[in-house]
């Protein structure tokens, strides 16, 4: 224990050479039996708490290599933030594990003169140092994992943040019995180790409460400052109107209980890393329960259709009032871009169901009106027909999931998926609805812009979601 210790660092590993006389021998070390053994006598805190050692002796001198540590180690986050979102800000990836031994040291490194409180842990976001009383506390009888999402907005968290780790592997995690309110939460954060692929394959979302459509659900793609991807999770699962209507589902998305309960596997690529958040802006709700998922370096395929590797999804958000026979634009992707529309959700309420006449058409780079047709009225488009006269279904490729019609108006949602039936394209796209349609002087619907209005539609409030990848 009475060694001389001289540590260097080249960035990637920590090296530290120990006079002693000893014979030849390797072996490892974990970071709790290091931490009982040499921080007291060596003063090695840092180094013997936040890595493995691998130790190997060659008579003489004793050589002591940390693999992979550059950053890894305990970091103290800023007042209010998680885990997740300290690790992130270094490059680094959240590990829920955090050994104290039941000792206030593992608040020496960050140079703090608090004052220690030998309390239990109890909260998710302990241990952790309140700069307002200048208390560290909450490092006793600490559990085997914590969640890295807790948060306070007065404290200051202690995280175990591990450098990303090359390779295919599955990723994701579960947040149980938490709440949801005004304020963004983190829910998942994962940095990709360099040159490996990431894809966020599934999500599950519950609580208690029946109006789903004030949530809000964000994937911050590949370091973006402003969510690419943000949704309410029953528009994203095909539903319009916060229709409790459960269970159903296809295999890519569902309804699984009355309150909540939300899956959605959509497949969301990134490069470098993925932030996963949840907002509820109206109240705060107890009880709020989610689960992320994915997998790196695995093949981004949906369908018959292997996307590359720098592929990425869009959302395509509308949401506003039309007039009759107004062009509604779903998606606009600009010119020297191929991509693949994937699927939509609309969901309309108008004075009747004349809207349902409008028909569905795509415009690629050069292509003028009618472009290419995909329908021949909207309730067509979704696989129905004669204004959705069976009522609400839920099938593998389409579905109407909402349907009310009363003397004051009509209100419905539907979703289609081009899965069996792909829309590829090479030079940008246009995807267009109309609210309403017109005939031809022979009575045929969707190759004029005028003519003949087709009954009488009245102005619509249309909301959709187009989901479409791109890539270059």
């Amino acid at each position: 224990i009475l060694f001389t210790v001289i540590v260097a660092s080249n960035g990637n590993q920590v090296e530290a050479v120990v006079s002693t006389q000893s014979t030849g021998t390797s072996s490892k070390i974990n970071t709790t039996y290091c931490t009982e053994m040499i921080v007291p006598h060596c003063l090695l805190l840092t180094f013997c708490i936040l890595f493995t050692f691998i130790v190997e002796s060659n008579g003489n001198q004793v050589k002591i290599t940390v693999p992979n540590a550059a950053g890894a180690g305990l970091y103290l986050g800023e007042k209010g933030q998680s885990c997740f979102q300290t690790c992130y800000q270094q490059g680094l990836n959240c590990n829920p594990v955090i050994q104290t031994k039941n000792s206030p040291l593992v608040f020496s490194q960050f140079k703090l003169s608090c004052d220690y409180v030998a309390s239990n842990w109890s909260s998710s976001f302990e241990p952790g140092y309140n700069p307002s009383s200048n208390m560290c506390f909450g490092y006793m009888n600490v559990p085997a994992a914590i969640t890295c999402s807790g948060a306070n907005p007065k404290i200051q968290r202690v995280c175990n943040c591990q450098a990303p780790v090359k390779g295919t592997t599955t990723l994701g995690t579960g947040l149980s019995n938490s709440y949801v309110d005004g304020t963004e939460q983190w829910i998942f954060s994962q940095v990709l180790a360099s040159g490996d692929t990431g894809v966020m394959s599934h999500l599950w979302v519950t609580y208690p409460a029946s109006d789903d459509a004030t949530m809000v659900i964000r994937y911050y793609v590949d370091g973006e400052k402003e969510a690419s991807i943000q949704f309410d999770p029953s528009l994203a699962c095909g539903v319009g109107f916060s229709d409790d209507y459960a269970p159903w589902g296809t295999k890519w998305f569902g309804k699984g209980a009355v309150f909540g309960s939300w899956f959605f596997n959509f497949k969301i690529p990134f490069t470098t890393s993925i932030v996963v958040t949840a907002q509820l802006p109206s109240i705060h709700q107890n009880g709020f329960y989610m689960i992320v998922r994915g997998s790196t370096n695995t093949p981004l395929i949906v369908g018959d259709v292997t996307m590359p590797s720098n592929a990425r999804l869009n959302l395509f958000v509308v949401d506003a009032v039309f007039k009759p026979l107004d062009w509604i634009t779903l998606a606009n992707v600009s010119e020297d871009t191929q991509g693949y529309y994937f699927q939509i959700t609309l969901s309309v309420q108008s004075r009747n169901l004349n809207f349902l006449e409008g028909c569905f058409r795509y415009y690629t780079a050069g292509q003028t009106f009618p472009g290419t047709l995909l329908s021949t009225g909207a309730e067509d488009y979704f696989d129905s027909g004669w204004y959705f006269d069976a009522g609400v279904y839920h099938l593998p490729v389409s579905g109407l999931t909402h349907f009310n019609q009363t003397k004051e108006g009509v209100s419905m949602s539907a979703y289609r998926f081009h899965e069996m039936d792909p829309v590829l394209f090479n030079d940008g796209l246009q995807f267009v609805w109309r609210n309403g349609d017109v005939y031809d002087a022979s009575g045929i619907k969707c190759l004029s812009q005028e003519g003949k209005v087709v009954g009488n539609p009245g102005n619509s409030s249309v909301q959709a979601y187009t989901w479409v990848y791109t890539w270059n």
